[in-house]
């Protein structure tokens, strides 16, 4: 009877081994599907994780937002931002708040510092990165410099972001209206 209790432990402890990456795949997937999607505009840089490879690291502009009438949020604690899009088609941060609106798509954020110049608070996004191929992630990071992000230029370089009940996903990115993966394969491999 020891024996049995013990397989049943084991194969109790494995199931939930392999429950736990499951489900959080399935939450990650079902944004993805089901989410609504965003445009937020970019910045990117582009890192390399060991375990995971490259990728484009992505600052978003923007990431201020006015705290709700009544709410106190104090930095580094976690916050709601409720999102609109604005009449461009970009995604607008209407604002924070300590606790999930009741209408609307929002996203769970970590707060930053108070401007107190606007009276708005700086928030960290949920999402920062977006991988990519080995070899193509150092020629996005590029093309979004040379093409993208210039100051002197218009906006055009953006990520399309999957939200659902707090969670983000980044769905792609986007340069001059043009999935990244297609944009490259447009441009020469020398640039």
């Amino acid at each position: 009877m020891n024996a049995r209790w013990i397989l049943g432990l084991f194969v109790g402890w494995a199931m939930v081994q392999v429950a736990v990456p499951l489900w959080q795949i399935w939450k990650y997937e079902d944004v993805l599907r089901t989410g609504t999607a965003y445009k937020l505009r970019t910045a990117p840089v582009d890192p390399y994780d060991v375990l995971r490879g490259r990728y484009v690291a992505l600052r978003f502009a923007d990431t201020e937002a006015p705290v709700r009438a009544g709410d106190a949020i104090g930095e580094h604690q976690p916050a709601y931002v409720r999102l609109e899009t604005d009449a461009a088609g970009f995604a607008r941060f209407v604002e924070l708040s300590s606790k999930p609106p009741a209408h609307g798509d929002y996203l769970s954020v970590r707060c930053g510092a108070l401007n107190q110049a606007s009276g708005r608070m700086y928030f960290e996004l949920p999402f920062d990165k977006f991988f990519m191929e080995e070899t193509k992630a150092p020629r996005a990071e590029r093309a979004f410099w040379q093409h993208g992000n210039r100051r002197d230029a218009p906006p055009n370089a953006y990520a399309s972001v999957r939200v659902k009940k707090g969670r983000g996903v980044i769905e792609d990115l986007y340069l001059e209206n043009i999935p990244i993966r297609d944009f490259l394969r447009q441009e020469p491999t020398g640039n």
